[in-house]
Order: C-alpha cells, then structure tokens, then sequence
C-alpha cells in the first residue's frame, strides 16, 4: 500500500513538473522553446477580409504553426511554423480553400520575429 501512495505522488510530481516546463497535457501546443520556420507566400483569389480570415483559420488549425498574418493589399500570407515539416500541409489546406498558393522562394528564414497571434492587413492605429 505504502509503494502505491508513494508512486502516485512521485506521478503527481512529475506532472506538475512537466506542465511547468510547458510540457505535458496542459501545455499550449504552439509554444516551443525552438525558433520557428517562417515562410512567406504569394496567394492569388483572395479579394475580401473573408478570404483572408479563412486563409487565418486554416493555418492557425494546422498543428505546428505559430503565427499567420495574411495581407490582402499584397495578396500575401506570410506563416511561422515549429518544424519545416509542416510547411507541405500549410499550402495544402490553403490550396483546398480555392487559392493558389506559392512560395516567395527568397523569404524561408529562422528567427523572423512574429507576433503569437494571428493577424490580418488591417491597418495599424496611429499613436
């Protein structure tokens, strides 16, 4: 009985632990301690804040990305990630909203300081 209690309270310290660290079940899966991968896109069919709100939706769904800011005056998205690896399923899921989607070749960088939050082109508000 004893070896129960204690293995139930070094489980429930490991987890405490973990969810510190930002790992374990209540950890924000788009928080890494790694930079992140950002990419910049050209994106033709958007014409209105619909489109750039889905192309937001989209990209903020796909695990693994950490930030999205989309520009319609550009036709532009330009999309931080966690891992490379995730870039293919980005394009894709815009690509299956109706868009064409292709990548600015000379934008893929580490380290591209990005907002955590999601963003569109509305205009900045004056100070």
């Amino acid at each position: 009985m004893r070896n129960r209690t204690l293995n139930a309270l070094l489980l429930s310290t490991i987890t405490l632990i973990a969810g510190l660290n930002g790992c374990g079940p209540g950890a924000d899966p788009r928080v890494s301690d790694t930079t992140p991968v950002v990419y910049q896109y050209a994106i033709k069919g958007m014409h209105c804040q619909n489109c750039v709100d889905a192309i937001t939706d989209k990209a903020m769904h796909i695990d693994g990305v950490v930030d999205c800011r989309v520009n319609l005056k550009d036709n532009s998205a330009t999309i931080a990630v966690r891992d490379a690896a995730v870039e293919p399923q980005v394009k894709s899921g815009i690509e299956k909203l109706g868009y064409t989607v292709s990548m600015v070749p000379s934008s893929t960088s580490t380290a591209a300081p990005m907002s955590n939050s999601a963003t569109s082109n509305a205009p900045a508000q004056p100070k």
